[in-house]
């Protein structure tokens, strides 16, 4: 080996080293940079005619990854949103019912109701009797009122939490759909490894949102489709999340895959080609925040507002139903009984049972119509 051929293969390792050392010392500075993965250098023999090992070269850097521990990771981030967020607005729920047995919570507010009515029963000419139940009824009445408003509440708020997740989840696949671009045939160098690193932290930013599936592709590029196949990225081109979000939800806000009938925002995907998908109706959020706040706003909250109406609807009616005699009447050979309807009022109903010639019993209902003929308080058809 001539002495120029010795100083080359010196200088080849001194400036492979240095930028291995580079690349961990990048190690070292980044360790607690989110999204970062570690890096190593790709080194490789090189000869000169005649001569083989005359010297050594960096051809690329390698990202220490394994994969199948990265998708993994992604999963179990979107799981994990999705039960943080939904133990959050369960625990808003739980304090619209208050803490048991303190003075402010429902069951101590119908206790007191129950402690009262027992009271007028037993002193039923008694003034502070009479007071204290019109009292303990008026406190009751505003719980209800209270809580209904703080589930609706909650409602609005799992909407606007929707409308925000939506426009971060763009932004995420609009930059995954840009690094790809960046990324299309890239050599593999500390650059590369860097996007490639950015891009895992826009995936990781969007499965806390939503439950997604990666699918690898030649060329550095990346594939990005819902949990139930609609595709979000495909190479550089990113599709588009709508969220029409209608605000401030009441008691008979409801979602339907129904549009003529849907009362609540829905999610829409936009294909780069135009194609659109109702991601709601189609079952494509089970986890992430945005599952959390669906589930959320679509089933918990509104079966809690149903338990509200119903003991609503159980008190009215135990508290409002009056027995009333009738008189025997006849319409030619028929029989049957006469009762007078002055005190009913809009709402109200009777129950009426009869014998046909058959021998069925039948039942019949007859509501009460408020003004304009049309039935009071009806929420449902």
């Amino acid at each position: 080996m001539s002495v120029n051929q010795a100083l080359s293969t010196a200088l080849a390792g001194i400036n492979t080293t240095k930028q291995a050392l580079s690349v961990v010392a990048g190690n070292v500075a980044n360790v607690n940079t989110p999204g970062y993965v570690e890096e190593s250098v790709n080194q490789t023999e090189t000869a000169t005619p005649g001569q083989a090992g005359a010297g050594v070269e960096v051809v690329g850097i390698n990202r220490n990854l394994n994969t199948l521990l990265q998708s993994q990771l992604w999963t179990e981030t979107s799981g994990g949103s999705y039960a943080d967020t939904t133990a959050q607005l369960y625990q808003q729920l739980q304090q619209v019912y208050g803490t048991p047995g303190s003075s402010t919570s429902f069951d101590a507010i119908f206790n007191n109701f129950t402690s009262a009515l027992q009271s007028l029963a037993t002193s039923p000419s008694s003034y502070s009797a009479q007071t204290g139940v019109l009292s303990a009824a008026q406190s009751l009445t505003q719980n209800l009122n209270s809580m209904t408003t703080s589930i609706q509440q909650l409602r609005s708020q799992a909407e606007q939490g929707i409308a925000g997740d939506v426009q971060t989840a763009n932004g995420a696949l609009q930059q995954i759909a840009q690094i790809n671009q960046q990324l299309v045939s890239a050599a593999p160098d500390s650059s590369t490894a860097t996007l490639e690193d950015q891009r895992g932290q826009a995936i990781s930013q969007l499965s806390q949102l939503m439950d997604v599936r990666v699918v690898q592709n030649s060329d550095n590029q990346i594939s990005v489709f819902t949990s139930t196949g609609g595709q979000l990225v495909a190479g550089s081109q990113a599709s588009q999340l709508s969220f029409n979000d209608v605000g401030t939800l009441a008691a008979t806000s409801q979602w339907s895959a129904n549009p003529s009938q849907d009362t609540v925002g829905t999610i829409t995907l936009t294909s780069p080609g135009g194609a659109t998908t109702d991601l709601v109706a189609n079952n494509a959020f089970q986890s992430g925040e945005i599952g959390a706040y669906l589930k959320m706003r679509d089933i918990i909250l509104p079966q809690a507002q149903a338990q509200l109406d119903e003991m609503a609807n159980q008190m009215s009616q135990a508290l409002s139903n009056q027995t009333t005699s009738g008189t025997a009447a006849g319409s030619g050979s028929q029989t049957g009984y006469s009762l007078g309807i002055g005190g009913v009022l809009a709402g109200n109903s009777l129950q009426l049972t009869y014998t046909d010639s058959g021998n069925t019993p039948h039942t019949i209902t007859v509501v009460a119509l408020g003004p304009g003929g049309s039935l009071a308080l009806q929420t449902a058809p």
